[in-house]
């Protein structure tokens, strides 16, 4: 009778250990992503190759404050990109879509559009996502510090002004996407600050973002 009890305990902490270190797999590979170092996260961000977002852009100045709901993509392959504002109401419908040679302005209210051939790179638009990315990289001085919930990424720009001189992405540690981007002045005071309502990361292709071929456009103009 002994054997029989000492047999079915075996049994049951033999199931108990099989099952806890299956949970304790899954459990892992369900927080893979939030369990990331730092650094880890730093690269995760830095190697984004595409990326679609909405975003509240709040712009500061000496006389007032303006705020925009805008939708934003990007692929980082020849510097697709597309930039769509929906509020304010005035301005809602203005988009801006380059294809990595192209720039092309449109306002769907008015129908209205203008091309501008051979335009210079997009990507000095200092309020995108991909701005902040090739800063941080191109930038001799960063940093990376963290709270409880963020990893945040700062950037002197190199080639800044006394508008635009650093950068702060912050990163949500548990998602790892962007929660928010603070832009500052030289005196390390906030002039744009943009929150991420909504992003979503390389899962774009070309057509995404063009789904329309410039150069045709171009020949009908």
């Amino acid at each position: 009778m002994k054997k029989i009890i000492l047999i079915a305990i075996v049994i049951i902490v033999i199931i108990i250990a099989f099952f806890i270190k299956t949970n304790y797999k899954i459990f892992n590979l369900g927080n893979n992503i939030s369990n990331k170092s730092a650094d880890e996260i730093e690269k995760y961000i830095l190697d984004i190759n595409s990326y679609e977002l909405t975003s509240n852009i709040t712009i500061e100045s000496n006389k007032n404050t303006n705020i925009y709901v805008v939708k934003e993509s990007c692929i980082k392959e020849n510097n697709i990109f597309k930039q769509e504002i929906l509020e304010p109401e005035n301005v809602n419908g203005v988009s801006f879509i380059y294809d990595g040679t192209n720039l092309k302005v449109e306002n769907s209210k008015l129908n209205l559009s203008t091309m501008y051939e051979n335009y210079p790179y997009i990507g000095e638009n200092t309020i995108t996502l991909m701005s902040f990315i090739n800063d941080y990289m191109e930038s001799d001085e960063t940093s990376i510090s963290e709270n409880d919930n963020e990893i945040i990424l700062e950037a002197k720009l190199k080639n800044g002004n006394k508008y635009i001189a650093f950068k702060k992405l912050y990163i949500d540690k548990n998602t790892v996407t962007p929660t928010k981007l603070e832009i500052e002045d030289i005196t390390q005071k906030t002039s744009i600050y943009i929150l991420y309502n909504e992003i979503k990361i390389n899962n774009l292709q070309k057509e995404d973002i063009l789904a329309f071929k410039l150069k045709d456009i171009l020949n009908d103009i």
